[in-house]
């Protein structure tokens, strides 16, 4: 135990942990932020932190970084669904799982209060067709082999044994403002330029407010119980109805063309078949094609009830993407 009020955050740069270090610096609390290169994050734009340079692959890094923090909030992930060979993913695991079990042994070292690690409803699995998952779901073999979800799933366990006391959040879907990579908007963006708006025939998500989700997260940290988990969601709906009540903010009405999940399978295999022979990540790829026309439902009643989640209507943060998009020149 330490009287510091220092706050480490990792992951700053990305959609979720930019939006998190925001809400923390807006309210007062000092803030450190572990970045490559030691870029600010661009959701910190005018407001005060303390950047460390380095990345959760470096022991000295992540030291440096963890020293003097009372908390650590750890949002650092490899966030890609392909992986061109076995040695592509062996990096991803060790960012994600290696990095992950690095940040928590320097923060048990370092006498940290308490951290929370942010995971993701892919490290939860899907629920049988026609059901909702919550905390309790078991993981589901063969239903998801991305190697997000997968390593994901792994760095969770690592977090639930911790020698700290961790908290583990588990976003679903999230759509907000301050998405620089882009990440939810490259399922939002298509949607803003072209007559023709492709959809799956089947399938949907759970979406919430990037806002809410950091909301639930620093409620976590406070009251959530350690080595147990939190769905943070809002929303469980189809695609289609995303995509319709995003047109209607966007006050757009193009014509819907609807792809049954054979004819996505099919585009999938083709971009994954190019992305092989360039290198580069397709688009779409085989796995992410079959996973677009499931059901991807997951009940947050246990965060709502428990941190007291927000449940903000989803056609506010679509409004307060597209003019983040549109103020960062995304489109």
């Amino acid at each position: 135990m330490h009287g510091s009020d220092l706050i480490l955050v990792t992951g700053a740069t990305g959609f979720f942990g930019g939006n998190l270090a925001r809400r923390l610096a807006e309210s007062g609390a000092r803030v450190r932020v572990l970045t490559r290169g030691g870029r600010r994050p661009v959701a910190l734009d005018g407001l005060s932190c303390e950047i460390v340079e380095g990345d959760v692959r470096d022991e000295g890094a992540l030291a440096r970084a963890v020293r003097g923090c009372r908390q650590v909030y750890h949002a650092a992930a490899a966030l890609t669904f392909w992986c061109r060979d076995r040695a592509a993913f062996d990096e991803i695991r060790e960012v994600n799982v290696g990095g992950t079990r690095r940040l928590l042994r320097a923060a048990a070292d370092a006498g940290v209060e308490r951290v929370v690690h942010v995971s993701t409803v892919d490290a939860i699995g899907l629920a049988p067709p026609g059901q909702v998952a919550d905390e309790s779901t078991d993981w589901p073999p063969g239903r998801l082999n991305t190697p997000y979800a997968i390593t994901k799933r792994e760095a969770e366990r690592v977090a639930l044994s911790a020698d700290v006391p961790t908290v583990v959040v588990n976003p679903c879907f999230m759509i907000g403002p301050f998405d620089p990579k882009p990440s939810s908007g490259r399922l939002l963006l298509p949607l803003t330029r072209g007559p023709v708006v492709v959809c799956p025939r089947r399938g949907g998500n759970n979406f919430i407010d990037v806002r809410d989700a950091v909301a639930g997260t620093v409620t976590a940290m406070e009251v959530g119980r350690p080595g147990e988990r939190y769905i943070l969601g809002h929303a469980n709906m189809t695609y289609r109805e995303l995509f319709a009540r995003a047109l209607r903010v966007l006050g757009r009405r193009p014509v819907w063309l609807p792809l049954p999940a054979a004819c996505l399978v099919a585009a999938g295999y083709g971009m994954e078949a190019a992305g092989r022979l360039t290198g580069i990540e397709p688009p779409l790829t085989l796995e992410l094609a079959r996973l677009a026309s499931a059901e991807h439902y997951y009940d947050a009643s246990r965060a709502v009830r428990d941190l007291g989640l927000p449940q903000t209507p989803i056609e506010i943060a679509l409004a307060d993407a597209f003019t983040w998009y549109r103020t960062a020149r995304c489109w």
